[in-house]
């Protein structure tokens, strides 16, 4: 029987504990492979997730301009708008304003001179009582406060849709208005005064500057 050496047996026993130690290590590299394949395609799912372009958020149209509405309160607000649209030649815009200033004035006065009828014959109505006649009285004062004031406004923009329909080359349009304002206004022979400026840009229109 062969004997074995001291040195035999130390190579012996370290190449026992490397296999001892390749055993035990090839559970780990199984359980570690696993887990890597396992992590893989949430990983990649990830990295798709982070480089899928995003989709473009649509841009968000313009508000629409709402339809002008006027009244007592805004009325002056209004008026200057058109002043400083007429002085930047912007004469479209000016006009869909006017044409608003013209319609509301000319309801007011229509609706204050109807109320205003029917308050006069109440007055005098003998049925009525003598406290509902006070009071008809004290609304009649108010209501012929209104009427001149609303007058001087829709005689006004009668006169500037005039002006602005001629500006824009309406001239059919701004002969209408133009005469109208000439009907309803009384006459004045200053060169300043609205209705010698109706009278002359009337003319101009019809090509009789200086005939009369």
């Amino acid at each position: 029987m062969r004997h074995i050496s001291t040195k035999e047996k130390s190579e012996t026993n370290m190449n026992n504990t490397l296999f001892r130690q390749k055993r035990s290590f090839a559970p780990l590299f199984l359980v570690a492979a696993l887990l890597i394949s396992m992590m893989t395609p949430s990983l990649l799912s990830g990295a798709e997730k982070k480089t899928k372009p995003q989709p473009q958020a649509k841009p968000q149209a313009a508000p629409v301009q709402k339809d002008i509405v006027v009244n007592d309160t805004n009325l002056q607000t209004y008026q200057k708008r058109v002043e400083d649209l007429v002085k930047k030649g912007d004469f479209d815009n000016s006009l869909k304003i006017m044409l608003k200033i013209h319609d509301y004035t000319k309801e007011v006065l229509s609706t204050v001179r109807a109320i205003k009828t029917q308050y006069e014959k109440a007055v005098n109505d003998p049925s009525v009582s003598q406290n509902d006649k006070e009071d008809l009285f004290i609304k009649l004062k108010g209501l012929n406060q209104l009427i001149p004031r609303y007058t001087t406004l829709y005689d006004a923009s009668t006169f500037n849709l005039g002006y602005i329909y001629a500006k824009l080359g309406e001239t059919e349009k701004a002969r209408k208005y133009l005469v109208e304002f000439l009907q309803m206004t009384p006459y004045s022979g200053s060169r300043d005064s609205q209705w010698m400026k109706a009278k002359v840009l009337l003319l101009e229109l019809y090509s009789l500057e200086g005939e009369f």
